[in-house]
């Protein structure tokens, strides 16, 4: 009698496991894939705001073609008669020029021509990516060569939040000729926030996604992430600089601060701590230290205050 040389039911169990394992593993590695790739994408194209915003009455929109033919979109808000100086303000990630209307309106009351540029990937702005400052830390030397050549002589700074805050520290390492900057609710180190936002929202041990995502994010942007770090940017920094940071920010620590604020050599560098101030909402934790500080500083750094 001729042997049966068809599989046992067990042979044919562990046949079709080994199938669905493979299955298994296949569409969790394509899952994996697909979700690095959509975190990458979100971490360097964040979603646009102020899209087709229009400028206000009392200012003015101005379009910088940059040496890459990237496009910044910007608005402006004059003094009357010849600027005491100029600054920057510099909007925070996914953010755009439409929510800094008031600071432009307060630092042209001071008889300071005032501009806010959407960043790269922001608002009107052309560009694919957003770099952290990769690239935006050129952008602003740009943005100042184009003021200064319009009004010679002038001192040029930076108001920067968040995003903007780490962009503008970068900026003053690489370039001297900016005078004086106000940072608010930045963070030190890229990667080592990426990893502190996963662990303020999980107890799951899963801190190395933070990191893994920005890495990819670079790649996908052609940056190093390990280069956006403000906290080594500041020991480069000569120029007078205010740094405020809410005591309950709760995106970005107050210790992301106190970090930078520990590695500054600068003579002319202060740390203001804002009680009860958050991410969003920092002046309002405490209003009267706010203005005080911003208001005193900008006199005392800009020729012709009073």
């Amino acid at each position: 009698m001729k042997r049966c040389l068809g599989r046992t039911p067990w042979q044919t169990i562990k046949l079709r496991l080994a199938m669905t394992t493979a299955v298994m593993v296949v569409l969790g590695l394509i899952s994996c894939s697909v979700t690095t790739r959509l975190v990458s994408e979100a971490i360097v194209q964040p979603s646009r705001k102020g899209v087709g915003a229009v400028a206000p009455d009392d200012m003015t929109s101005r379009t910088f073609v940059l040496p890459d033919l990237t496009e910044i979109h910007t608005w402006e808000a004059r003094p009357a008669g010849r600027p005491k100086a100029a600054v920057l303000v510099l909007h925070g990630v996914s953010d755009s020029k439409a929510s800094q209307v008031e600071s432009l309106r307060f630092l042209a009351r001071c008889g300071i021509l005032a501009m806010a540029p959407d960043f790269r990937a922001h608002g009107d702005s052309g560009g694919q990516f957003a770099t952290y400052g990769h690239l935006e830390k050129n952008d602003l030397t740009l943005l100042r060569r184009a003021l200064e050549n319009e009004f010679p002589g002038i001192h040029v700074g930076l108001w920067g939040t968040s995003y903007g805050g780490a962009v503008a520290l970068q900026s003053m390492a690489i370039d001297d000729d900016f005078d004086f900057a106000i940072i608010e609710s930045t963070f030190a180190d890229l990667r080592d926030l990426a990893r502190r936002q996963v662990t303020m929202r999980t107890t799951l041990p899963v801190s190395g996604l933070g990191p893994y995502f920005i890495n990819e994010a670079g790649k996908l942007a052609s940056f190093d992430p390990g280069e956006i770090a403000p906290e080594r940017a500041i020991e480069n920094i000569k120029a007078p600089v205010l740094h405020l940071h809410g005591e309950a920010d709760e995106l970005i620590p107050i210790d992301q601060g106190e970090r930078i604020a520990r590695r500054s050599k600068g003579a002319d560098y202060r740390f203001v701590p804002i009680a009860r101030g958050t991410h969003y909402n920092l002046r309002s934790g405490d209003p009267e230290v706010y203005d005080h500080e911003v208001t005193g500083f900008l006199h005392r750094v800009i020729p012709g205050s009073p």
